[in-house]
């Protein structure tokens, strides 16, 4: 014989699993818990470390960028319990007003979540306060930046404004490609770029674009961890 009253409090209204709606709410919750939230972004460059991968910036203004960031990466962390249909999740990142961002800085934000759902066609709101450090080290392309790393000269002869711009525009909008120097030569440019495919493939869109002709060498450079490492040279020529 099923209970006409609530096996918690002897409440008999409306039962749910034999517990009244008050007891059932206490009893069952939307979430589990949630995943270890860490959030690193660059002080630099201010893209975010997600899944061991640098990911673009949201905003350049920071406070802009960290409620972003941190919001996105805290809902991959939710962990909703079985039966539990989640319709709607609101975040709002507290961050403050006096933010240190320098190499190294950690800052403290505090998200206030709350999360509309149901279970067992019971609807329930729940409201949580999550504290959350953010970490601000510079990415590894920022790294190599700020130590004029290479892996590739870019040689364009003859002298050429426009094509100095064109390289320099392509590489702002390359993930993985950036200029640690410049230097003007005797018969053109000399530019120190941070990855030879990505080199190669610049020096072969520019044929395409501005005729000329591609030529590529490599010197050994040393052996790191047992593996031969090279840098390449690529000399792009444009027909005078």
């Amino acid at each position: 014989m099923r209970n006409k009253f609530c096996v918690n409090c002897g409440n008999e209204n409306d039962l749910v699993n034999e517990l009244c709606l008050d007891c059932f709410k206490k009893e069952n919750t939307l979430l589990k818990h949630f995943k270890e939230v860490k959030i690193i972004i660059c002080n630099e460059c201010k893209s975010y470390l997600h899944k061991n991968s640098w990911r673009k910036h949201f905003s350049e203004d920071i406070e802009r960028n960290i409620k972003k960031i941190t919001s996105e990466i805290f809902r991959t962390k939710i962990v909703v319990n079985p039966g539990v249909k989640l319709d709607e999740v609101n975040i709002n990142v507290d961050v403050p007003k006096k933010l240190k961002v320098g190499n190294g800085s950690l800052v403290n934000v505090n998200l206030d979540v709350e999360v509309a759902g149901s279970i067992d066609e019971v609807e329930l709101t729940e409201n949580y306060v999550v504290p959350t450090q953010v970490r601000f080290n510079a990415c590894n392309n920022c790294k190599k930046l700020g130590g004029n790393y290479f892996e590739a000269k870019l040689q364009l002869r003859p002298k050429n404004d426009k094509i100095l711009k064109f390289v320099q525009d392509y590489c702002v909008n390359r993930k993985k490609l950036f200029i640690s120097k410049v230097e003007e030569a005797k018969y053109g440019y000399d530019l120190y770029l941070s990855d030879q495919r990505e080199t190669r493939n610049l020096g072969n869109m520019m044929r395409r674009k501005f005729g000329g002709e591609v030529k590529e060498s490599k010197k050994l450079f040393g052996v790191k961890e047992g593996k031969t490492i090279y840098r390449a040279t690529v000399l792009f020529r444009l027909e005078e």
